[in-house]
Parts: C-alpha cells; sequence; structure tokens
C-alpha cells in the first residue's frame, strides 16, 4: 500500500498515526454520540453514576 502510494513504510505509518484519533478524542465523542442520537447529555454527576453502575453491580453479584 505504501508502495503504490510512493511512500515509505515509515511515511506510510506515520499518516495513519496522524489519521487515528487520541484516548481523548475518542472520549469526548463517545460523549456526544448519546447527546446526537438523543439529545440526552448527562452531567458529570450523572456519568460518574452511570460510570459505577457496573462495579456496583458486579460487587452485588460476588456478594451472593
Amino acid at each position: 500500500m505504501a508502495a503504490a502510494e510512493g511512500l515509505s513504510l515509515r511515511a506510510s505509518l506515520a499518516r495513519l498515526a496522524e489519521s487515528l484519533l487520541t484516548p481523548a478524542e475518542r472520549a469526548e465523542q463517545a460523549r456526544a454520540a448519546p447527546k446526537a442520537w438523543t439529545g440526552y447529555a448527562p452531567s458529570p454527576a450523572e456519568e460518574q453514576d452511570l460510570d459505577s453502575e457496573p462495579d456496583r453491580r458486579l460487587a452485588q453479584a460476588a456478594a451472593r
């Protein structure tokens, strides 16, 4: 693929790396998606509650 575009492998990989999102950018897109789809944007407190819910349920299941 790199040769077909007249690039070295290093240049091709560098271009690919530039096109990838950083973890912060991926997180921002993940937060924006529900708002775009439903108009719902949780507050930071709601986000924290939602993030802790799986841990709470796992702890509850482990206690049984």
